[in-house]
């Protein structure tokens, strides 16, 4: 049995697509007005400009033993820091790493 509530959303259900079609129509494209019709101005000829191409720099040459390494500096750091004093040159070389940012 059908009440009236129930025939009215089946007269919705059926009429919503056909109201969503209406709805979906392309609209028309908006005519073209007066400057849109004339032809855009052609833009000057591009200058070029002669830049001169960069120099590489001569490639340095160094000799592998005037690099500084660990190995270099493991003497001094074995005389110089000691159980007492290795907190004290730790914050030094914090700080000096620090001031070299």
């Amino acid at each position: 049995m059908r009440t009236p509530r129930s025939s009215l959303f089946v007269l919705l259900a059926l009429l919503a697509p056909l109201l969503a079609c209406g709805m979906l129509k392309k609209k028309p494209p908006p005519e073209p007005s007066a400057t849109a019709l004339a032809p855009p101005p052609v833009p000057p000829p591009p200058t070029t400009v002669a830049v001169p191409v960069p120099v590489a720099p001569p490639e340095v040459k160094v000799a592998d033993e005037a690099i500084p390494t660990s190995e270099d500096f493991e003497d001094e750091a074995v005389d110089k820091v000691t159980d007492k004093s290795y907190k004290a040159e730790l914050a030094t070389l914090k700080k000096e790493i620090e001031a070299a940012k």
